[in-house]
């Protein structure tokens, strides 16, 4: 535990030191005072949207390079920089991550439901606030999988590509491949970190639609499961550079 918090917040510093980091609270506090302000959002449904959305731009800038900047620096293989396994060091990146992403939900959460006000019962907002962090933490697990193998700029475009195809509904994905591709479309974005599954579990969570309890299952079981692809192809390169 205690190397796993120590990776947390050394990754989180080094986030910090970032010239991105300070791009990247401008543009999240632009898109909170325009929710908040310019153009209010008008119920705690839009609000956790709002705040999902800022927490997922704070994600990105956050896990961009997490692992591939030290794969590319050649530091798996020093004993001396990260003296503990695979695993730890993975899930120490995730959840530096996943702190930053949760704190900017939270603190978007607070503004933009007291400009909603107390439209909808405390235990539903929880709820549905409970539900978001999830999806971050499937977001960014992905995203420190991925990072595990990839590029920085081939993971943000991937990320990418995910956020905007995953918006839509399956059914319209996969509609010109009739209905079998349909059935590979709903299950893609069941095993991924969409933003159609979190739209269809949080209304479930809100009492705003029909139960979605497979959804719910898949998001938490999905951070175990990247986490785990991520510390597998670590560990099979931290092997590699020893070996070279």
């Amino acid at each position: 535990m205690t190397a796993l918090l120590a990776e947390a917040l050394c990754t989180l510093r080094r986030a910090v030191r970032r010239r991105t980091a300070a791009g990247a609270l401008v543009a999240a506090a632009g898109v909170l005072v325009y929710a908040g302000f310019v153009r209010p959002v008008a119920s705690a449904r839009d609000a956790l949207s709002a705040s999902a959305a800022v927490a997922t731009l704070v994600l990105l800038v956050v896990t961009a390079g997490i692992v591939s900047d030290d794969v590319e620096r050649g530091r798996l293989a020093l004993a001396a920089t990260h003296p503990v396994p695979a695993a730890v060091w993975v899930a120490g990146r995730w959840l530096a991550a996943l702190a930053a992403a949760g704190a900017a939900f939270l603190a978007s959460c607070v503004v933009l439901l007291l400009v909603v006000g107390g439209a909808m019962p405390a235990g539903r907002v929880a709820a549905g606030s409970g539900v978001a962090v999830l999806h971050l933490a499937a977001l960014a697990a992905l995203a420190v999988a991925l990072s595990c193998r990839v590029g920085s700029t081939a993971q943000l475009l991937v990320l990418l590509a995910l956020l905007v195809a995953g918006a839509m509904p399956p059914e319209i994905v996969g509609q010109a491949g009739g209905p079998p591709a349909v059935v590979a479309a709903r299950a893609a974005w069941t095993l991924l970190p969409t933003s159609w599954a979190l739209d269809e579990v949080q209304a479930w969570a809100l009492g705003a639609g029909a139960p979605r309890a497979t959804l719910l299952l898949a998001l938490a079981l999905q951070p175990a499961l990247w986490l785990a692809i991520g510390a597998s192809r670590l560990a099979g390169a931290q092997l590699a550079e020893r070996r070279d």
